[in-house]
């Protein structure tokens, strides 16, 4: 129980920090999360982000989405918004930017890693993109190595090559911090489903990497109306977020460099079902969180929770939606701090206009 003292204390300093914002808005911005945990999101460079100040207290990191293979090397020409990006960083100095590079259907990762030179060409050319955008980073979104899923070529060697890949990195991150002093950040998203651990050297990388983007959403199940990004299971057959992040544990990733996943977007099934949750339905698209808070908003009646599942959905008896909310990624938090992560990062910012799911993230 908090004492009248602490309330009382706590009351006055809310009115200050309020007070100090409205003079100065970025002494909001330099909060620091009490639990220690970290909080970043992925900013995609192919949707217009409106990036909204208010935010920028609750982020740690944004990840710069993406850089890709053009002609055999890396490039950014495709890019059309980072001005936007890097104007918002200027705002807000205090959001380490990092330079993602991949992303599903991004080919390139398996030849580039085949080959001792390939490797050394790419992380000279990563390092390079990196200090010419200015990033204090760089993040690896190699969807998948030893997997063609996604319509790129891959290896049955990519299991040892993604991991030398990754030294190669590391080595041209560390010369240039021992240059100047100023540290590099070396990241990488992996598939939050356990099956793909076989294709990985996971004590290897967890030894070279600073941080893992764990993906604990997409893991809904085929042609049923399922979770896509829930904590537990609450289907023998479906994947979660807490099952993933103990397989990849037991294979070697330290926990305390995962991050886990927080999907600021929704998958809608269509269905008859007056309650559809696990049964038959048919996929139909993607909405923003934005878009699912106003279907909530005129169709309260249709707003579910699973608690086993530490999950929401939306049910109508037309759609079904599964989605996060405040309250999943508040348990979210709460399961990261009790099992020592490093934090909670979303795809995508820009996808909650109502600062909700941020702020949750954040724990407030």
């Amino acid at each position: 129980m908090i004492c009248k003292t602490f309330r009382r204390y706590a009351t006055i300093m809310s009115v200050l920090i309020m007070t100090l914002t409205t003079i100065n808005p970025a002494a909001k911005a330099s909060s620091v999360a009490t639990d220690g945990l970290l909080s970043a999101v992925y900013v995609y460079d192919g949707s217009k982000t409106k990036y909204r100040d208010e935010d920028a207290a609750a982020i740690d990191q944004m990840f710069y989405a993406f850089a890709l293979f053009r002609g055999g090397r890396l490039s950014t020409s495709h890019w059309k918004n980072v001005k936007a990006f890097k104007a918002y960083l200027e705002k807000h100095p205090h959001i380490t930017p990092i330079l993602s590079i991949g992303g599903w259907g991004a080919d390139g990762f398996s030849q580039a890693a085949a080959t001792d030179e390939g490797r050394k060409t790419f992380a000279r050319q990563a390092v390079a993109l990196m200090e010419e955008y200015g990033f204090a980073g760089v993040d690896i979104d190699w969807e998948y190595p030893g997997l063609s899923v996604a319509g790129i070529m891959s290896s049955p060697a990519d299991r040892t090559n993604y991991t030398l890949l990754l030294r190669a990195l590391r080595s041209n991150l560390d010369a240039l911090t021992e240059a100047d002093g100023k540290p590099r950040r070396l990241c990488i998203a992996l598939s939050g489903s356990p099956d793909l651990i076989s294709n990985l050297q996971c004590s290897e990388i967890g030894a070279v990497v600073d941080q893992v983007n764990l993906m604990t959403y997409d893991q809904q199940m085929p042609g049923i109306a399922s979770h896509h990004t829930a904590l537990y299971a609450s289907n023998p057959q479906a994947l979660s977020a807490s099952a993933g992040l103990q397989a990849y544990v037991a294979a070697g990733i330290p926990a305390a460099k995962i991050m886990l996943g927080v999907a600021f977007y929704g998958y809608r099934w269509r269905t008859n079902e007056s309650e559809p949750l696990y049964r038959k339905a048919t996929q139909k698209d993607t909405l923003p969180y934005t878009t699912i808070s106003k279907m909530i908003e005129k169709r309260a009646d249709a707003d579910y929770y699973d608690a086993t599942a530490q999950a929401p959905y939306y049910a109508d008896g037309k759609v079904f939606i599964s989605y996060d909310d405040a309250r999943s990624i508040e348990h979210k938090r709460l399961y990261a701090n009790e099992h020592g992560l490093m934090g909670l990062f979303a795809w995508s910012y820009g996808s909650d206009a109502t600062g909700t799911l941020i702020g949750a993230m954040r724990g407030r």
